[in-house]
C-alpha cells in the first residue's frame, strides 16, 4: 500500500468524530471478545471464523474465500483453523474442484456452538449496543456502516 499524506486540514472536531469511532470499535470488539470467551469458550475472532462458516452453503467455505472475507492472512487463518479443528468445531478438506485448493467445513459440534453462542450476541447487541437507538438510527447506523466498509474494501 502507497504511503498516505495528508490532502486537507484536519479540524479538532474531524479528529473527535474520529476518535469516538475508534474507541467504540474498540469498546464494541472488547465486549464481544469477553462474551465470546465466556459464552463459547474460544476467542472472537475465531468465532467469527465458525459464524461464517455456519452461514455458508453446506457450512462449508473455500480457505481463500474465508481468509478474504475475515480480513485474516494465511497464517492467522491456518493457525485459528489449526486449533478449532484440534477442537472438534470444523474440519479441512479438500476441494471438489482440481488443484491444491482447500475449503473449511463446519462441524455438528461446531454449528451446535454457534447456535448457542449467536443468541447471546444478538441479546448485547439489542440490549447494549444498540439500546436506545430508534428504528431510524439504527437503519442511519447500518447505511453509514455500509458506506465505511465499503470504503476499506475498495481502498478509497
Amino acid at each position: 500500500m502507497p504511503a498516505r499524506t495528508p490532502t486537507a486540514a484536519v479540524t479538532r472536531e474531524d479528529r473527535e468524530d474520529w476518535q469516538a469511532l475508534v474507541i467504540l470499535a474498540h469498546l464494541v470488539e472488547a465486549e464481544l471478545e469477553r462474551q465470546t470467551q465466556h459464552d463459547a469458550g474460544i476467542s472472537h475472532s475465531h468465532f467469527k471464523v465458525l459464524a461464517l462458516l455456519a452461514g455458508a452453503p453446506d457450512h462449508t467455505m473455500g480457505l481463500t474465500k474465508l481468509s478474504q472475507a475475515l480480513r485474516f492472512h494465511k497464517s492467522r487463518l491456518s493457525h485459528a483453523l489449526a486449533k478449532l479443528e484440534a477442537g472438534g468445531l470444523l474440519r479441512r478438506e479438500d476441494t471438489p474442484e482440481k488443484g491444491r485448493a482447500y475449503q473449511a467445513v463446519l462441524t455438528r459440534a461446531g454449528l451446535r456452538l454457534v447456535n448457542r453462542a449467536l443468541p447471546l450476541q444478538d441479546a448485547f447487541a439489542r440490549d447494549t449496543v444498540l439500546a436506545g437507538l430508534s428504528r431510524e438510527q439504527i437503519k442511519q447506523l447500518r447505511a453509514i456502516a455500509e458506506i465505511i466498509s465499503g470504503n476499506l474494501e475498495h481502498g478509497a
